[in-house]
């Protein structure tokens, strides 16, 4: 959902590229080079196409982001909202770039990083979901 200022920014896109920007950093810690962000296919977009330079893995990751404040009683982790048809969405996408000449050769996964915003922390905790998302 986007909510537009006169201004033309965007407070809930400014999280969502925070949000990005938190978990390509943690991904970079652990291993994973980001390929691309925002991916455009006709299917869809993708957050994050990754590299898990270990295993050679092509990574679609998922980002969500959410802000809360310091009593907020739905303080729930982000990736509560993925649905089943977002997951499908993402079992598309994932086939999508395993069907590209560049990729095609390459194990491919679907994971999940979460990022929350809270304003005790100073700074977001991010939580990553390696292979959460499958087409079984």
């Amino acid at each position: 959902m986007m909510f537009w200022r006169r201004s033309g920014q965007c407070r809930e896109q400014s999280i969502w590229k925070r949000g990005e920007r938190a978990a390509e950093k943690h991904l970079k810690r652990v291993g994973i080079r980001t390929l691309a962000r925002n991916f455009r296919l006709p299917q869809g977009e993708i957050d994050l196409l990754c590299l898990e330079r270990k295993t050679g893995t092509i990574v679609v990751v998922e980002v969500k982001s959410r802000q809360y404040t310091r009593d907020d009683p739905t303080n729930i982790d982000p990736t509560a909202n993925i649905t089943a048809s977002k997951r499908a969405k993402l079992v598309t996408l994932a086939k999508s770039v395993k069907n590209m000449p560049k990729y095609r050769d390459r194990p491919i996964r679907i994971d999940v990083v979460s990022v929350r915003f809270l304003p005790v922390l100073g700074k977001p905790s991010v939580r990553h979901y390696p292979g959460c998302v499958s087409d079984s």
